[in-house]
Protein backbone atom coordinates (compact mmCIF):
# COMPACT_ATOMS: atom_id res chain seq x y z
CA UNK A 1 0.00 0.00 0.00
CA UNK A 2 1.40 3.40 -0.95
CA UNK A 3 1.38 6.28 1.49
CA UNK A 4 -0.81 9.12 0.38
CA UNK A 5 0.11 12.76 0.77
CA UNK A 6 -3.11 14.01 2.28
CA UNK A 7 -3.02 17.53 3.69
CA UNK A 8 -3.59 17.54 7.43
CA UNK A 9 -6.49 19.95 6.98
CA UNK A 10 -8.42 17.30 5.00
CA UNK A 11 -7.89 14.75 7.77
CA UNK A 12 -8.86 17.04 10.62
CA UNK A 13 -12.63 16.81 9.99
CA UNK A 14 -12.74 12.99 9.93
CA UNK A 15 -10.45 12.84 12.96
CA UNK A 16 -12.78 15.13 14.94
CA UNK A 17 -15.64 12.85 13.90
CA UNK A 18 -13.66 9.88 15.24
CA UNK A 19 -13.09 11.71 18.52
CA UNK A 20 -16.84 12.32 18.75
CA UNK A 21 -17.60 8.67 17.94
CA UNK A 22 -15.06 7.50 20.52
CA UNK A 23 -16.68 9.75 23.12
CA UNK A 24 -20.08 8.20 22.32
CA UNK A 25 -18.61 4.69 22.49
CA UNK A 26 -17.11 5.41 25.90
CA UNK A 27 -20.47 6.68 27.16
CA UNK A 28 -22.20 3.56 25.83
CA UNK A 29 -19.66 0.92 26.91
CA UNK A 30 -18.28 2.62 29.99
CA UNK A 31 -14.96 1.51 31.43
CA UNK A 32 -14.63 -1.41 28.99
CA UNK A 33 -14.32 0.81 25.89
CA UNK A 34 -10.50 1.19 26.01
CA UNK A 35 -10.00 -2.58 26.29
CA UNK A 36 -12.36 -3.25 23.40
CA UNK A 37 -10.72 -0.68 21.13
CA UNK A 38 -7.20 -1.84 22.07
CA UNK A 39 -8.18 -5.39 21.10
CA UNK A 40 -9.69 -4.17 17.86
CA UNK A 41 -6.58 -2.16 16.96
CA UNK A 42 -4.34 -5.10 17.87
CA UNK A 43 -6.30 -7.50 15.66
CA UNK A 44 -5.98 -5.04 12.79
CA UNK A 45 -2.23 -4.68 13.43
CA UNK A 46 -1.81 -8.46 13.44
CA UNK A 47 -3.43 -8.61 9.98
CA UNK A 48 -1.17 -6.00 8.36
CA UNK A 49 1.49 -7.63 6.22
CA UNK A 50 4.95 -6.65 7.45
CA UNK A 51 7.92 -6.88 5.11
CA UNK A 52 10.62 -7.73 7.64
CA UNK A 53 11.04 -9.33 11.06
CA UNK A 54 13.65 -8.90 13.79
CA UNK A 55 14.49 -10.29 17.22
CA UNK A 56 16.14 -7.01 18.25
CA UNK A 57 13.68 -4.59 19.89
CA UNK A 58 15.31 -1.36 18.69
CA UNK A 59 15.61 -2.67 15.13
CA UNK A 60 11.99 -3.87 15.29
CA UNK A 61 10.90 -0.35 16.28
CA UNK A 62 12.70 1.08 13.25
CA UNK A 63 10.99 -1.49 11.02
CA UNK A 64 7.63 -0.64 12.60
CA UNK A 65 8.17 3.08 12.02
CA UNK A 66 8.89 2.39 8.33
CA UNK A 67 5.91 0.04 7.97
CA UNK A 68 3.54 2.56 9.55
CA UNK A 69 4.92 5.33 7.35
CA UNK A 70 4.35 3.21 4.23
CA UNK A 71 0.72 2.74 5.31
CA UNK A 72 0.35 6.51 5.61
CA UNK A 73 0.26 6.42 9.42
CA UNK A 74 2.22 9.45 10.59
CA UNK A 75 2.92 8.69 14.25
CA UNK A 76 6.57 9.57 14.82
CA UNK A 77 8.20 8.17 17.93
CA UNK A 78 11.67 7.58 19.25
CA UNK A 79 13.16 5.57 22.10
CA UNK A 80 14.07 7.75 25.04
CA UNK A 81 16.11 7.38 28.19
CA UNK A 82 16.51 9.79 31.04
CA UNK A 83 19.83 11.26 32.00
CA UNK A 84 21.71 8.76 34.10
CA UNK A 85 20.03 5.70 32.58
CA UNK A 86 22.57 3.45 30.90
CA UNK A 87 20.47 1.79 28.21
CA UNK A 88 17.40 2.44 26.08
CA UNK A 89 16.16 -1.13 26.57
CA UNK A 90 16.08 -2.65 30.05
CA UNK A 91 14.63 -5.76 31.67
CA UNK A 92 11.96 -5.51 34.35
CA UNK A 93 11.59 -7.89 37.31
CA UNK A 94 9.50 -10.27 35.15
CA UNK A 95 12.25 -10.59 32.54
CA UNK A 96 10.34 -8.48 30.01
CA UNK A 97 12.07 -5.92 27.82
CA UNK A 98 10.96 -2.34 28.43
CA UNK A 99 11.71 0.84 26.53
CA UNK A 100 10.34 4.34 26.97
CA UNK A 101 9.07 6.03 23.82
CA UNK A 102 8.44 9.71 23.12
CA UNK A 103 5.66 10.46 20.62
CA UNK A 104 5.82 14.05 19.38
CA UNK A 105 3.08 14.41 16.78
CA UNK A 106 -0.17 12.47 17.00
CA UNK A 107 -3.31 13.10 14.96
CA UNK A 108 -5.38 11.39 17.66
CA UNK A 109 -4.04 13.70 20.39
CA UNK A 110 -4.60 16.75 18.18
CA UNK A 111 -8.15 15.67 17.40
CA UNK A 112 -9.01 14.94 21.00
CA UNK A 113 -7.78 18.39 22.04
CA UNK A 114 -9.74 20.05 19.28
CA UNK A 115 -12.90 18.10 20.18
CA UNK A 116 -12.31 18.77 23.89
CA UNK A 117 -12.11 15.11 24.92
CA UNK A 118 -9.63 13.50 27.30
CA UNK A 119 -6.67 11.40 26.20
CA UNK A 120 -5.82 7.90 27.49
CA UNK A 121 -9.18 6.52 26.42
CA UNK A 122 -10.61 4.45 23.57
CA UNK A 123 -9.21 6.31 20.54
CA UNK A 124 -5.70 6.32 22.04
CA UNK A 125 -6.06 2.64 22.90
CA UNK A 126 -7.06 1.77 19.32
CA UNK A 127 -3.85 3.44 18.11
CA UNK A 128 -1.89 1.54 20.77
CA UNK A 129 -3.44 -1.75 19.72
CA UNK A 130 -2.50 -1.19 16.08
CA UNK A 131 1.07 -0.32 17.11
CA UNK A 132 1.35 -3.41 19.35
CA UNK A 133 -0.19 -5.79 16.81
CA UNK A 134 2.22 -4.74 14.09
CA UNK A 135 5.18 -4.87 16.49
CA UNK A 136 4.16 -8.35 17.63
CA UNK A 137 4.37 -9.56 14.04
CA UNK A 138 7.82 -8.06 13.59
CA UNK A 139 9.22 -9.29 16.94
CA UNK A 140 7.28 -12.49 17.46
CA UNK A 141 6.62 -11.43 21.06
CA UNK A 142 3.67 -9.90 22.92
CA UNK A 143 3.75 -6.09 23.20
CA UNK A 144 1.92 -3.61 25.41
CA UNK A 145 2.06 0.18 25.26
CA UNK A 146 1.22 2.12 28.42
CA UNK A 147 0.86 5.88 28.71
CA UNK A 148 3.19 7.35 31.33
CA UNK A 149 2.36 10.95 30.42
CA UNK A 150 -0.20 12.31 27.94
CA UNK A 151 0.54 15.91 27.17
CA UNK A 152 -0.40 18.71 24.86
CA UNK A 153 2.86 18.61 22.90
CA UNK A 154 3.98 15.00 23.31
CA UNK A 155 3.19 11.71 24.99
CA UNK A 156 5.62 9.55 26.92
CA UNK A 157 4.90 5.82 26.87
CA UNK A 158 6.31 2.59 28.21
CA UNK A 159 6.57 -0.31 25.80
CA UNK A 160 6.75 -3.73 27.44
CA UNK A 161 7.64 -6.79 25.38
CA UNK A 162 6.94 -10.24 26.77
CA UNK A 163 8.76 -13.10 25.04
CA UNK A 164 6.56 -15.95 23.85
CA UNK A 165 7.03 -19.12 25.87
Amino acid sequence: MQARNVPLQRLQGPMIFLASAAHGLENLLGRGAPSITFGSGRKTGLKVAVSKKSNDLLEALQILKKEMDELGIQWPFEPHKKKGESSLVTLNDKGEQVVKLAFQHCMVRSSLFRYGHAQKQSLCMMNHGLFCGMLEQILGARANLEIIHAGENACYKLLTVTPKK
